[in-house]
């Protein structure tokens, strides 16, 4: 997970402080946040193609062999990107090229999320899933951490056109180092359950049809509309938040990367926190208190630092402000990745995990769009707050319609032995 956000979030956080060196100087600040989203959401729109292809696969194949091919791939990708030219060189050409990487790179992403997670819960004891959830799902805000503390040495310690000549491409650099490791360390990792894979590579089964069974298709139905509605939040108040802050609300780059790295500290202790407590009391009880806590306290976190950013209160306020929406709506992450592998059994987990997951993102992933449209209405600043209470809304229903999961055995390969078990 710390490889996989690093990767994702590269263009949202440090972009916004180097959108000059790809765009042309008279381009309108709506206009570069716009494009610099844009960059940021092609990715995601290429996570689903990869939740697919590679969920399929890892389901009929193994998990650990999809692993690796999808680390080599992305590993690659980030390279590329960091050493494209500027605008300077290919013109306006250089953001397609970067778009078209990053879609690639987004398929292999998906991949990061079809084989490993998975792999992760099914080598866990039953009482430690939780755990395991929230330490994964905290290496996302660990990336964010360090992607911050970088982005801040660079802005501080670089006069501005070496950082936009070559202190952008640093991040980058580190996210190639990442995979490499990545790739070598899933190398040495066993698959397991080894006689369960040979019969499984042994059937033409194919796992994607499998989801669309009777069994697998309502949880299918069920995690889609869950992720879509966590991912609306969490756009706004993870994704988009350094853009709207540094190109709309004309806040310091530096500061908006302090903001997000004190945030990722927070965010950090309140995801194990959340999965811990749902290991507790229960993955539906947690996910259905933050779905009403995104609706209304992050939405009301988010107006108030935009009003404060507009009025210019102070960056504290904003600061402050911007942590909690970031903490709150990033919190639920550990207790949601648990949740989703086990509305799955074995036989299609993957395939019904990568594909609920990423198939999650598409309609938020288009955020750029939904919110030129919403500045036709309002204020464009003040859009986010609508998506993160129609996210909180869709995440709240969705909770109420499914069960509770914790019992699960994880190693259930077929689906009606699965829904039992969830009505047990």
């Amino acid at each position: 997970m710390f490889v996989d956000t690093f990767d994702v979030y590269l263009p949202a956080l440090v972009l916004p402080a180097a959108m000059t060196y790809f765009l042309p100087p008279s381009m309108s600040p709506a206009t570069s946040v716009t494009v610099s989203t844009l960059l940021f959401c092609v990715s995601l729109l290429g996570r689903p193609i990869g939740g697919l292809v590679f969920g399929n696969l890892s389901d009929r194949v193994g998990r650990k062999r999809v692993t690796l091919v999808s680390a080599g791939g992305f590993t690659a990708c980030t390279l590329l990107i960091s050493v494209l030219p500027g605008y300077s060189s290919w013109g306006i050409a250089v953001v397609v090229v970067f778009a078209l990487l990053r879609l690639v790179n987004g398929v292999f992403l998906g991949g990061g999320y079809a084989a490993p997670i998975p792999l992760a819960f099914e080598h866990s004891p039953r009482h430690l899933r939780g755990l395991v959830g929230g330490l994964i799902a905290a290496a996302a805000p660990a990336a964010f951490l360090v992607i911050s503390l970088i982005q801040v040495l660079a802005l501080r310690q670089l006069p501005k056109a070496d950082f936009l000549s070559w202190g952008w491409r640093l991040p980058f650099f580190l996210g190639v180092l990442l995979g490499i490791g990545y790739f070598v360390h899933y190398l040495r990792v066993g698959e397991g359950n080894e006689s369960y894979w040979a019969a499984r590579r042994a059937e033409r089964r194919q796992p994607v049809r499998e989801l669309f069974t009777r069994g697998n298709a309502k949880a299918l139905l069920q995690v889609f509309l869950l992720t879509s509605g966590y991912w609306f939040a969490a756009q706004m108040a993870v994704s988009l938040l350094p853009s709207l802050l540094t190109g709309e609300l004309h806040q310091s780059a530096t500061n908006v990367a302090l903001l997000t790295l004190v945030g990722s500290v927070f965010t950090i202790f309140s995801v194990i926190g959340f999965a811990v407590l749902g290991q507790r009391i229960g993955r539906r009880k947690v996910l259905l208190g933050v779905g009403v806590a995104i609706t209304v306290v992050t939405a009301l976190t988010f107006a108030l630092m935009v009003h404060f950013a507009e009025a210019r209160t102070g960056f504290l306020a904003v600061a402050v402000m911007g942590i909690i929406a970031n903490a709150l709506t990033s919190g639920p992450l550990g207790a949601l990745i648990t949740y989703l592998n086990e509305r799955f059994p074995l036989s299609v987990r993957s395939t019904g995990y990568s594909v609920g997951y990423t198939f999650g993102l598409i309609l938020p992933g288009l955020y750029s769009v939904w919110l030129l449209g919403l500045g036709h209405l309002m204020p464009y600043a003040y859009g986010p707050v609508v998506l993160i209470v129609l996210g909180g809304v869709l995440m709240t229903f969705a909770v109420r319609s499914g069960p509770e999961t914790k019992e699960i055995d994880s190693l259930t390969t077929d689906a009606r032995v699965a829904e039992r078990e969830l009505q047990a």
